[in-house]
């Protein structure tokens, strides 16, 4: 089977990189890949994809018409598609929804083969909010063959979002994969020792959507049960009122125990992991942006670690509740340093979900993601041949 695959991005150190490579690598095994990538990517995707076939285009995610700059990018992709001599194909599988979906549309259309998308999230809705967008991109979902959000969550918001341009589309959610647990010897993950002081840690970008605002609430109200509670968030952070407001929010409420890490190293985080009793992500949904899958909850998994997190987007798809970690309604900061306290008093709890969560990211692996794809496709293509 001969796949034609669209990045949405290769070259900054994103979700959709770490997605794409390890994907391609997993679901090689299954296809002949094709790779279509921006041309601002193609050296790398060689590098990185040796002996693959590459071809490069103007843009693939860089490029809404909701500027003049990314419409002038999506004319010339267009153009530059019609120029393009692939061999045969069996399918398009775009793996972003907007605007590389739009890309993989027209590849699709123009060879006659059905689309396949992956929907990561935020850009699998966020187009609604950009009318010009938001008509282009439903027709993307009107005409695919089939759409695969990376979570339930993802795809409860796609159908509340575009369920009048997914009527008649398959929308089959096929659940992120992770390769973290390959870091952590399973001995070392399930056999750790809680720490001596009670640590709570979160890894993620220093954000709204993130809720660092709310887990710092939170954690201000666990002190009073557990003073000597310290908590890391690892992660990049920008000067701005965002992070400015929680550092005001540390210093009126004398939280000497809160350390911004800021971007760390692989070693640094791999301590982090070893030092934490728990991780937290208080993901949140801010307007249409929101937390497609969590896979920092199976990162945290690797190392045998218990998670909190919040009943928001595709979260409660990476954490089992009650198993491998707790939920909580994403605003509800009194349940949240309820749940903070339980996992850091109850040690036998937080080990047997920290193991519990271990053997969970051992299950969802990108062998396993890309299986599921491959299965998608040969029902697919067996449905479309005889249409």
């Amino acid at each position: 089977m001969k796949v034609a695959y669209l990045l949405p991005s290769l070259q900054q150190a994103t979700g959709w990189r770490s997605h794409a490579i390890a994907f391609l690598g997993a679901i090689a095994a299954h296809v002949a890949p094709l790779l279509l990538v921006p041309a601002a990517d193609a050296d790398q995707a060689r590098r990185l994809f040796p002996g693959w076939p590459v071809f490069s285009l103007p843009a693939t995610q860089a490029a809404s018409i909701g500027s003049l700059h990314g419409l002038r990018s999506l004319l010339a992709t267009h153009r530059a598609l019609g120029r393009l001599r692939l061999p045969a194909l069996d399918l398009v599988h775009s793996l972003e929804a907007y605007p590389t979906g739009l890309v993989g549309d027209w590849l699709a259309r123009r060879l006659n083969r059905p689309h396949v998308l992956t929907s990561h999230g935020t850009y699998g809705v966020v187009w609604h909010e950009i009318i010009p967008d938001r008509f282009l991109y439903a027709g993307v979902l009107r005409r695919a063959a089939l759409v695969c959000p990376v979570s339930q969550g993802t795809s409860r918001l796609m159908m509340e979002y575009f369920s009048h341009a997914l009527q008649a589309t398959r929308v089959v959610p096929i659940l992120n994969g992770n390769d973290f647990y390959r870091r952590v010897p399973r001995s070392q993950a399930l056999e750790r020792q809680a720490p001596g002081i009670p640590t709570l840690l979160t890894v993620g970008d220093v954000k709204p959507r993130k809720g660092q605002h709310v887990s710092l609430a939170a954690f201000a109200r666990l002190k009073a049960h557990l003073p000597q509670a310290r908590y890391f968030l690892a992660g990049r952070y920008q000067q701005n009122d965002y992070f400015h407001q929680l550092q005001q929010f540390v210093a009126e409420q004398k939280l000497s125990d809160v350390h911004f890490l800021g971007p760390v190293t692989d070693e640094a985080l791999h301590k982090a992991y070893r030092q934490a009793s728990a991780l937290v992500l208080a993901a949140q949904q801010i307007d249409l942006h929101f937390e497609g899958f969590g896979l920092v909850y199976l990162e945290a998994g690797a190392y045998g670690l218990p998670v909190i997190g919040t009943r928001s987007g595709g979260v409660a798809d990476a954490v089992r509740e009650g198993e491998t970690g707790l939920l909580v309604e994403p605003q509800d900061v009194d349940s949240l340093a309820q749940a903070m306290l339980r996992l850091l008093q109850d040690k036998d709890l937080a080990r047997r979900m920290g193991q519990a969560n271990r053997r969970w990211a051992e299950t969802l692996t990108w062998e396993r993601n890309a299986a599921a794809y491959a299965q998608a496709y040969q029902d697919l293509l067996a449905t479309w041949e005889k249409a």
